[in-house]
């Protein structure tokens, strides 16, 4: 009479009668349970590459947009000239690249010229201005704001 234990499902046992098919290993991760199954091969979670990828993405654009942003923050004067023929044309842009409104804005044009009242600047802001006929022939723009609290020179060439 053979004797079957309660371990096998049958009295002659291979090795393979004990292995339900379907089910993971305590090997560790990465093995399967069973003939041609996963063996030491590690899948790939293409989610959590696509979240990475994403993420450093997110970091290189804002490391370009902050080295854009503090290269040209303040206040920037911009002097445009154009002659065509004998008419000379003069115009200057002021732009507030600051967080900050700059308030009571003035520009004078040269040591000795006229100041002009620009007002507020918003945030991010520029105005143009030109010169009047007799400060036409200035060497450096003055503009002051915040009640003298900021003042940027920039000489004509």
């Amino acid at each position: 009479m053979n004797f079957i234990s309660a371990k096998h499902k049958y009295p002659r046992c291979c090795k393979y009668c004990c292995i339900e098919l379907g089910r993971w290993d305590n090997e560790g991760p990465g093995s399967y349970a069973g003939e041609g199954g996963w063996q030491g091969k590690k899948r790939r979670n293409y989610a959590r590459i696509a979240k990475y990828v994403i993420f450093i993405g997110f970091i290189v654009v804002a490391a370009v947009v902050l080295t854009v942003f503090i290269s040209r923050s303040g206040v920037i004067i911009e002097v445009r000239e154009q002659t065509e023929g004998a008419i000379q044309t003069i115009s200057v842009r002021i732009s507030n690249n600051n967080f900050d409104a700059l308030r009571g804005a003035t520009v004078q044009f040269g040591e000795r010229g006229t100041v002009q009242e620009i007002g507020t600047m918003p945030p991010f802001s520029s105005v143009m201005v030109t010169p009047n006929q007799h400060d036409i022939n200035f060497d450096k723009i003055i503009v002051k704001g915040n009640e003298g609290s900021v003042s940027i020179s920039q000489s004509r060439n």
